[in-house]
Order: C-alpha cells, then structure tokens, then sequence
C-alpha cells in the first residue's frame, strides 16, 4: 500500500490553495470597486469559486484518505474523482463567464479610476496563480492526485485571465476598443478546453476506463517473460483517486505447487509496482494451464529417430531426442548428441542446463537425481518415468496418459 502521507500532503496544498484563493479574490474585490474596474470584480467572483473548487479538491483527498469500511471494501478513492468532477465544473462554469464577458466587452469602453493600482493588482494576481498552479502540479504529480492537478489547470486558467485583464486595463487606459473583448474570448476558448478535458479525465475514472496503455504494456512484458506463465487473460486496470489497480488471470502448469503458484505471483506483483509505481494493488488469479502443444526430451542411445532405443542413464545418455506433440499427435522430432556425456564432474547440471536451453516441458526418464529433478521442476519442466523401449512408444503411451508423473527424485545416482 501507498504512504498514506501523500494523501495528507495532498490535503495540505489544497488548504494553501484555498487561502491564497481567499486572499486573491479579497483584494481584486475591493481594488475593482474603488477603481470601477468592473473586470476585477469578476475575476474576484472567480477566485470565490476558485475557493469552492479548491474546498472540492481538499474535501475528495480527505474522504480518499479514510480505511476501508464494510460498507465501503474498497475504500473511498473514487471520492477524489467526484471532487475532480467538480472541478471541473468551475472550470467551464469560468470560461464560459468569461466567453461572454468578453463579447459584452467587444461593445463597451468603461471608465476608469486608480489605473496603476488596478495594473498591479493584475500582475500580482497573475504571478501569484502561476506560482500556485506550479506548485500544485508538482505536488499532484508527485502523489499523483487527479484533483491537484485539475486544480493546477485551474489555476493557470487564472492566469490567462490575469493577462487578459492586463490588457483590457490597459486598453480601456487609452481608449483602445475592441482589444479587450478579443483577448477575452480567445483566453476563455482556452480555459474552456481545459475545463472539457478535464471531465473527460474524472468521467473516464469514474466508469473505470483503462488509464494507460503504456502501463497496460508494461505489465504484458513482464507476464511475457516471467518463467511459469504460460499465458494470462482478463488483464484489467482502474483509476480509483490517485491510485491504479489491476488484475490478471495466469495460467501455470497443473502439478506445480500451491507454495510455487503463490511465489510466482508475488514475482509479478513486486515487477509490476517496481515499473509503474502508480499501481496501489495488483490481484492475481491462478489457473491450470491445459497444454496442447509441449515439448518432450528422452535419453536415448543411437540417433535412430523416434525408433531409437530408451537408455535408461540420464546425464551420461549418448543422445537426446526431442518431440513435440500438439492435439494428441507426434508433429515433429529432431535428435541431438549429449555433449556432456563425458564430463568428469557435474554432468547432470550441465545436462539440466542443456535441457532448459532446448525448451522442453517434459523429461521422460528412468532415473533422475535430487539436483536435476528439483531443477527442471522449479523451472516447470515436468518429469515421467520412462515406460516402453523406443522413442516412439514412449510418446505414444504419454499421449494416451499412461506414463506416471514423478513427484520425487529416484534413489539412483545418475
């Protein structure tokens, strides 16, 4: 699980986002009623709802933050993507404002008092935003919160308007029309496209649409190349908050172990959070896997094809034949020589070695040492005692299920 300190830090950027809103929207207020800067005013009532939008980001990471209930398993992460949702909605309500401010302004040249005094006050309300925004997308990126960083869009459409206002200000100083409108509409186009975006991001997380398919393609890598997997189904991935979670169906072989399956899953998962730190929890369901198509090694002494005679010794065998069955049917074979037969020490684990190289699922053999056995088993090689004199009857009774699965190494040292 995640450091639920990163859900506090989350909370904390939202309360300075909102008090800096507060003070923001105090001071164009009072400069706008003085100067007669009907423009300041609105951009005031805009931070109050900068303040509503912020309360919104805070209250979500609040409810995130809270255990797991009976009523609620899973906990209350998608809470953050309501409040986002919200945000969202001040975020359109805004531009839209603005939209028609702008238009109204195409028509109108107000009058103008304390003209320095409302210029700065644009320009502070301008810097101070940019400074917030900043800082609220790091802070979001950093504890990957939906809502911070909705709120960090927030704050840049803020501003936008601090430039728009800027230039109006300054226009209706000199009595330029037109300007004022203009630089109004096209900064709520802006705004507004943010605001669209940003719906579409929380409605997205709130019906449980897959989030990255880059992550999705992280994930498929690892499962690819993790020993054990045969194949894996039903790869799901949600965004609840500003946490992903996941689930995947793997197929492992029938006679490997409970213990195994479970250390085979705990591999993915740790692979999985160390590439996309993203993931809060990663479920993984385990299934038999049916094999149609497997490889199989025999020792054997001539280089006879699949009349070639079983030898019974395994690391000293004169040549290895391997068959590949599919659908209950021999389809291929070829033969290779034991190049270790004649090794003085530790035959059987370059013989084991040989044998993983070459892919095989099953090794039919009469013997077979704890070494080698517990080898090729824990890298899913499946091990048969041998039952018939050639190669041929020996994947004929495997076909037919009649050769007997060793669950043991023999007593015999080979």
């Amino acid at each position: 699980m995640k450091d639920k300190k990163e859900l506090k830090e989350g909370q904390k950027a939202a309360l300075l986002s909102m008090l800096v809103s507060f003070i923001l929207a105090v001071l164009k207020a009072t400069v706008g009623f003085y100067s007669g800067a009907v423009v300041l005013i609105t951009d005031a009532l805009d931070s109050a709802a900068d303040i509503i939008a912020s309360f919104a980001a805070y209250f979500g990471l609040k409810l995130s933050s809270k255990k797991p209930t009976e009523k609620f398993p899973y906990g209350f992460y998608k809470a953050e993507n309501l409040a986002s949702l919200v945000i969202s909605g001040f975020i359109i309500y805004a531009a839209i404002r603005l939209l028609i401010e702008g238009y109204q302004r195409l028509f109108i040249l107000p009058q103008l008092s304390y003209p320095i005094l409302t210029l700065a006050t644009a320009i502070v309300s301008g810097i101070v935003a940019l400074i917030i925004s900043i800082y609220l997308k790091n802070k979001g990126k950093k504890i990957n919160s939906e809502s911070l960083i909705a709120n960090s869009k927030d704050r840049l459409k803020d501003v936008f308007a601090a430039i728009a206002i800027f230039a109006a200000i300054l226009c209706t100083y000199y009595k330029i029309p037109y300007v004022e409108g203009i630089i109004t509409i096209i900064i709520s186009l802006l705004i507004l496209k943010i605001g669209l975006e940003t719906v579409k991001d929380a409605v997205f997380a709130l019906m449980d649409v897959s989030p990255s398919k880059d992550i999705e393609e992280k994930i498929c890598k690892i499962l690819d190349s993790m020993p054990g997997v045969e194949s894996y189904t039903g790869l799901k991935l949600r965004k609840a908050g500003p946490y992903i979670f996941g689930e995947v169906k793997i197929k492992i072989r029938k006679f490997v172990k409970v213990e195994k399956a479970h250390e085979i899953a705990d591999r993915i998962e740790q692979k999985i959070q160390k590439k996309a730190k993203q993931i809060e929890s990663f479920t993984i369901h385990t299934e038999p896997f049916k094999q149609e198509k497997q490889k199989i090694a025999v020792p054997v002494k001539e280089n006879n094809g699949l009349k070639s005679k079983v030898m019974p010794q395994l690391a000293r065998a004169n040549y290895f034949l391997f068959m590949t069955i599919n659908k209950k049917k021999i389809i291929k074979h070829h033969i290779k020589k034991n190049p270790y037969k004649g090794k003085k020490v530790r035959a059987g684990v370059a013989v084991t070695n040989f044998l993983l190289k070459e892919k095989i699922d099953v090794l039919v053999t009469k013997e077979i040492g704890k070494i080698m056995f517990h080898t090729l088993r824990d890298n899913l090689v499946d091990v048969f005692k041998t039952d018939g004199r050639t190669a041929k009857e020996i994947g004929e009774r495997f076909i037919a299920g009649k050769l007997k699965r060793l669950t043991k190494p023999t007593k015999v040292k080979v």
